[in-house]
C-alpha cells in the first residue's frame, strides 16, 4: 500500500497558484493608486491621503497644472543718513542660464523660494482688509532686503532705512515691461530686530 509522503515545509499546489495572483493583484492596486494620485485634478489626492508616511504613493507631478510664466524681482532704494534717496537697485538677480545648471544649480532653490514668497504676498494682497505687513511673506522679504542693505553699507554710515518693490517680469522675454505689484512702506533699518514676532520666534 503506497504511503503519501509530505516534505516538511512544502507548500500545497493550490496555495502556490494563489500566492502569485495575490501578489499581482496587490501590485496592480498599488500601480493604479500611484497613477491616480498623479492626476492633475487634486480630488485624486484623497488616494495619497491614505499613505500616512508618504512613501508608498510617490508624487511625480514634476510640473504645476499652470506652469509659471514670469519671474519676480526685488528692488530697493535707501534713505541715507543725510536724508537723501538713492535710486532703485536690484536686491535679487536671476542667475543667467548655462549648460552646467543641468547638473548643478543650487541657486535655483533660492529663486524658487523667492517665487513662492512673492506669490503668497500677492495672494494676501487680493484679500481685502488685510495688513500684509503682519504676515510672514512680507517679513521674509523685508528681512532679506534689510540684510542686503546692511551688507552694502557695512563700511559706511548706516542709512536711516529703505523701501522695497516687488516686480513681476516675463523673464527672458524682453518684449514686455515688468509689472510693479507691491511697494512696501518705508522700513527703518533694524526694524526686523525690533519685530515682536521675530523675538517670539
Amino acid at each position: 500500500m503506497a504511503t503519501a509522503r509530505h516534505e516538511v515545509g512544502a507548500v500545497p499546489a493550490a496555495s502556490r497558484g494563489v500566492l502569485p495572483l495575490l501578489l499581482l493583484g496587490g501590485l496592480a492596486v498599488w500601480f493604479g493608486a500611484t497613477a491616480a494620485s498623479q492626476h492633475p485634478n487634486r480630488s485624486f489626492d484623497r488616494v495619497r491621503d491614505q499613505d500616512k508616511v508618504g512613501l508608498l504613493l510617490p508624487n511625480w507631478r514634476f510640473f504645476a497644472p499652470e506652469p509659471a510664466q514670469h519671474d519676480y524681482h526685488i528692488l530697493h532704494r535707501v534713505l541715507t543718513a543725510d536724508g537723501g534717496h538713492t535710486g532703485w537697485d536690484e536686491t535679487t538677480r536671476i542667475t543667467p542660464r548655462n549648460w552646467t545648471q543641468m547638473v548643478w544649480f543650487p541657486n535655483r532653490r533660492r529663486e524658487k523660494g523667492l517665487f513662492d514668497v512673492c506669490s503668497e504676498l500677492i495672494a494676501l494682497m487680493n484679500r481685502p482688509g488685510l495688513d500684509v505687513t503682519l504676515f510672514p511673506a512680507y517679513r521674509v522679504l523685508r528681512d532679506s532686503v534689510d540684510l542686503t542693505v546692511r551688507e552694502a553699507y557695512a563700511d559706511q554710515e548706516p542709512p536711516q532705512g529703505f523701501q522695497f518693490l516687488v516686480a513681476r517680469h516675463t523673464g527672458h522675454d524682453q518684449g514686455h515691461e515688468p509689472d510693479y505689484v507691491f511697494l512696501s512702506p518705508f522700513v527703518p533699518l533694524g526694524e526686523a530686530a525690533q519685530d515682536p514676532a521675530a523675538e517670539a520666534a
